[in-house]
């Protein structure tokens, strides 16, 4: 193994001496290659998985895996050996086989940001998420950087939240390419577009170009094959961030537990830090839609890994309308993997959120991610005008603030502890459905839990506003939050005029004038009373 210096040239970052992982890409041909491409991949092997042909496949594999492979006899045939991809790409611009100024550093792609931010201020902010939820930096001391687009981008507005995000493998060099051209589509063309200017004037739109900061700057200045971070170990360097993420981390799908393979899931679920700065971050926005760009294949990738959805069947098929709007002919493939973000953000926020495969290599001509970026735009426009098939707020009735309540599906099982809630911003809540009729149940802690039939029509979008009345201490017949004296003349009133009770106490609940728990409220409650007055 060689060994290198990497000099970390953004966002103060140090020089790190680590061990220089040489990568090799290769083929093998085997009668029975989607077989065994499955057990490599479950044993930890980076296959990719576009190349999977009846006769063929191929794999990015460590100097240890190559040897490996060749112990088993299945003569990996060598196509590429990994080196900087700056030079790679001098090569291309020096021979005229690409167009000037070829693929933004890291450093290029946060001025991007901040220069759009800075052309459109009313409508575009950069945001410094690792400074705004307080996480570490990454392990060479980057920050994790996003821009904001909306129609009021100063304002915290109850807006639906959308979110595109790239580069989480650092080697998929189209994705970030996708980002920006997006960005400059949703910044130049508002106010003219119709359809953009609509997209940004109902949304929240959020664009994080690269999430990988350290690898994407590894993969530039030292090997262009590498897809993890840069998380040093004693035994090996990166884990594969794309693995990370604490929904289905532990089941038999996750990545893999050898620190040397580029699958490589962490030590434990969440270890990192850009992983927890998507958590955080997503908690806090609750984003509605999410779509996960990497490379390659050309697909939409829907599912879990090893777990059922309730929904499989509609998340194929939108997958399926998702993949046609964005220029794929309808291509999707089920995940196989767990422990990927799009995954995480279905389970954990019920959000409309898939990874797209996009192009046929990792980095291709800067003209042809261009091309790419252009081909995918109608996709996230298509996800931005998407109907949501149930949406609205769950506020309190006695205040009107905004109440974190679970939404459930009478009679629709969820196994794998997947969470539907509205955010503790604005009581916000989403739901994406197959048509169908639905008894939607909202319940939180201290509130009276409710009830609503709903149906759902292809492409219908129904606002529901929740307003959920408090469970007040037995007694309480005023509302003030206790029981004392003053709760007397309305447990009077409970008791002998129940609707009269009703009127002049709207937000309260009848029903906690029943201080002896019997069901009713009558006479035999007065003495229970007393000694809720009187402990």
């Amino acid at each position: 193994m060689r060994f290198c210096l990497l000099i970390a040239l953004v966002l103060g970052a140090l020089p790190v001496s680590v061990q220089a992982q040489a990568l090799t890409h290769v083929r093998i041909d085997a009668d029975n290659a989607p077989a065994l491409a499955a057990r490599l991949q479950a044993e930890g092997f980076d296959v990719l998985k576009a190349s999977v042909r009846g006769g063929s496949f191929e794999l990015i594999v460590s100097d240890e895996e190559l040897a490996l492979l060749t112990q088993r006899g299945y003569a990996p045939v060598t196509l590429a050996h990994s080196r900087p991809f700056r030079d790679i790409q001098a090569e291309w611009l020096a021979a005229g086989e690409d167009a000037p100024p070829g693929y933004p550093t890291l450093s290029q792609v946060l001025a991007e940001l901040n220069a759009r931010a800075a052309a459109y201020p009313t409508i575009c902010r950069v945001v410094d998420l690792t400074a705004t939820y307080n996480i570490p930096p990454t392990v060479e001391g980057r920050h994790l950087f996003a821009a904001k687009v909306s129609d009021n981008v100063a304002q915290d507005e109850d807006e639906p939240v959308f979110l595109l995000v790239g580069c989480h493998h650092a080697r998929e060099l189209v994705t970030p390419v996708i980002a920006l051209e997006a960005l400059s589509r949703l910044t130049s063309q508002y106010g003219s577009d119709p359809d953009i200017t609509a997209a940004v004037n109902k949304y929240e739109i959020w664009i994080a170009p690269v999430w990988n900061p350290d690898g994407y700057e590894y993969v530039f200045n030292v090997n262009n094959m590498w897809r993890k971070n840069r998380h040093v170990f004693p035994t090996g360097v990166g884990v594969d961030q794309n693995r990370n993420y604490p929904f289905g981390w532990s089941g038999p799908c996750a990545g893999s537990t050898v620190v040397t393979s580029e699958t490589y899931k962490g030590p434990s679920p969440a270890s990192e830090s850009e992983t927890q700065t998507m958590i955080a971050w997503s908690d806090d926005r609750h984003f509605a839609k999410v779509v996960d760009y990497h490379s390659y294949g050309r697909v939409v990738v829907w599912g879990y890994g090893c777990k059922v959805h309730p929904f499989d069947t509609f998340l194929q098929s939108e997958a399926a309308a998702l993949s046609s709007a964005s220029g794929y002919g309808g291509n999707t493939d089920y995940a196989g993997t767990e422990g990927m973000h799009y995954q995480w953000q279905v389970a954990l926020h019920a959000s409309y959120a898939y990874l797209i495969e996009t192009h046929t290599s990792f980095q291709p001509t800067y003209e042809s991610a261009q091309a790419e970026a252009r081909l995918v735009w109608p996709g996230v426009l298509w996800m931005l005008q998407r109907p949501v098939a149930l949406l609205g707020r769950v506020t309190d009735a006695w205040n009107g603030v905004p109440v974190v309540a679970a939404l459930s599906l009478a009679g629709v099982n969820f196994p794998n502890g997947e969470v539907n809630r509205s955010n503790g911003r604005f009581g916000r809540y989403h739901a994406f459905l197959p048509a169908g009729n639905y008894t939607a149940q909202f319940a939180a802690t201290g509130y009276v839990a409710r009830s609503f039939p709903v149906t759902v029509t292809p492409n219908s979008e129904q606002a529901l506003d929740v307003v959920l009345t408090r469970r007040w201490p037995l007694g309480d017949l005023n509302c003030d939050g206790v029981v004392n004296n003053f709760d007397i003349d309305p447990f009077v009133l409970a008791l002998t005029d129940p609707a009269g009770y009703r009127t002049r106490y709207p937000d309260c609940v009848w029903y906690n004038a029943d201080c002896n728990n019997d069901g009713v409220v009558n006479n035999f409650d007065i003495d229970p009373f007393v000694k809720l007055l009187t402990p």
